[in-house]
């Protein structure tokens, strides 16, 4: 006999819990193939529920191939190929964890107050919801990020300057479409994907050397570049911050042609671990040659793709004058519950929790290298710059060698090589360790 603990305090569905507990045996098999499930009385009774509370569980597991019925005998449990389990795919596992460990977890996520800005959404915005928004996206949100600028990192600007996409990479072709064919700069090492992203679009891309407080100058200023794309707060992977003389030389640069300008990348400005967020370059230029990037896809989920962009006032004429035709690309709905959620503060509050939570994450992971040997005479760096940390090995082993090595131990890493465009001769001892 099947036995459930239904959650009456959840705002789940009962019927759903039912479902979900039914499926999940079913996959693993505790639930085998062709064998009976209670009758909807009997269960009903057994779990203190209506009949059509189960009748809907039912209903559900057999829409979606779990479950089929047989008139006069019940219901049955389909045969269902097993999910592989984690152990059973190491390289697999193993690939995700690199890849997707800078994103916030599942148990950080406000989902009951998310949920209850949707309901305030949809029971007093109505209007709203049904009316095109600009294509700058709504009016309220860009007024709470504009308000969030200001008094989170002292940036300045109006709502009219913010520009709502649904993730950066429509931003990025919104700014090839404003700015013509320009030779792109990107950083050297630096996130792969932004050059792959450039380049599918047709632009020339050069790769700029990184040095210790940012990128290059003397390389940038022998180059042919228009557009530098940048990540001045906390360079990923390195996690160098720009220095303020590097930063005015920069704008200087910029300022030098009408046809050059800095795409500031802010994407993880919110997780410096300790003191105050670096100022940003955006809020030093007096000269309108920044554009400021940020998303909501590392403070709050990937999955809700929302991002903006900052335009100096010379390029929003631009912008209106040769793409004011384009519709923003973020729904209403999810527009005005994030506008609600900045607004009442629950956005402030929810980084600080997310702060606290990666700082005891930091804490465990020192604690953890503290006690491995490999670790001896390690160097750490950029530990509060951030979600990640550079740790440089003392060690003859190649890069590849030294993060099995690593990887072996149980921790998540990936070496800084990974992030270059031409492999370094030489092996680094370099390796990245996210929170």
């Amino acid at each position: 006999m099947l036995s459930y603990e239904l959650d009456q305090s959840r705002t789940e569905p009962l019927y759903l819990q039912i479902y979900q507990y039914i499926r999940k045996d079913i996959e693993s098999g505790r639930i085998q193939a062709g064998e009976k499930l209670p009758s909807k009385r009997a269960f009903s009774v057994q779990l203190g529920v209506s009949i059509s509370t189960v009748e809907n569980a039912y209903h559900q597991l057999e829409t979606e191939g779990y479950i089929h019925a047989v008139q006069k005998k019940g219901w049955f449990a389909e045969n269902i190929i097993p999910t592989p389990k984690e152990e059973n795919l190491p390289e697999k596992q193993e690939f995700f964890q690199e890849k997707f460990s800078e994103e916030p977890e599942q148990v950080l996520f406000p989902f009951s107050v998310w949920a209850k800005m949707m309901r305030e959404t949809l029971a007093c915005d109505q209007s709203k919801l049904l009316t095109k928004v600009p294509c700058e996206g709504a009016y309220a949100l860009r007024f709470a990020i504009a308000e969030h600028l200001k008094n989170f990192r002292n940036i300045h600007v109006q709502p009219e300057q913010i520009i709502i996409g649904a993730g950066t990479e429509y931003l990025y072709m919104l700014i090839h479409l404003l700015l013509g064919n320009a030779v792109f700069g990107v950083e050297e090492p630096g996130y792969v994907k932004i050059q792959d992203i450039y380049q599918l679009s047709g632009l020339q891309c050069v790769r700029i050397p990184m040095e210790h407080d940012g990128i290059d100058l003397q390389a940038l200023q022998n180059s042919k570049i228009e557009i530098m794309h940048i990540t001045p707060s906390h360079h990923f992977p390195t996690g160098a911050v720009t220095s303020v003389g590097k930063r005015y030389a920069l704008l200087g640069w910029a300022s030098e042609k009408h046809s050059r300008y800095i795409i500031e990348d802010d994407y993880d400005s919110e997780f410096r671990l300790s003191g105050k967020p670096i100022p940003s370059l955006f809020s030093l230029d007096v000269t309108d040659k920044v554009i400021y990037m940020n998303t909501f896809s590392k403070s709050l989920t990937p999955t809700i793709r929302i991002s903006y962009m900052i335009l100096p006032l010379p390029l929003l004429n631009q912008f209106h004058e040769k793409l004011s035709h384009y519709s923003c690309t973020v729904s209403n709905f999810e527009q005005y519950a994030l506008s609600r959620f900045i607004t009442e503060g629950y956005f402030e509050k929810h980084i600080h929790r997310m702060r606290k939570y990666y700082k005891s994450r930091r804490d465990e992971l020192f604690q953890k290298m503290k006690q491995n040997p490999l670790f001896r005479n390690a160097e750490i760096s950029g530990e509060n710059a951030g979600l990640h940390c550079l740790v440089k090995f003392q060690t003859s082993l190649s890069d590849e060698a030294l993060l099995n090595e690593i990887r072996k131990a149980g921790f998540r890493s990936s070496a800084l090589c990974e992030y270059y465009q031409e492999k370094p001769a030489e092996p680094l001892s370099i390796l990245l360790f996210f929170y």
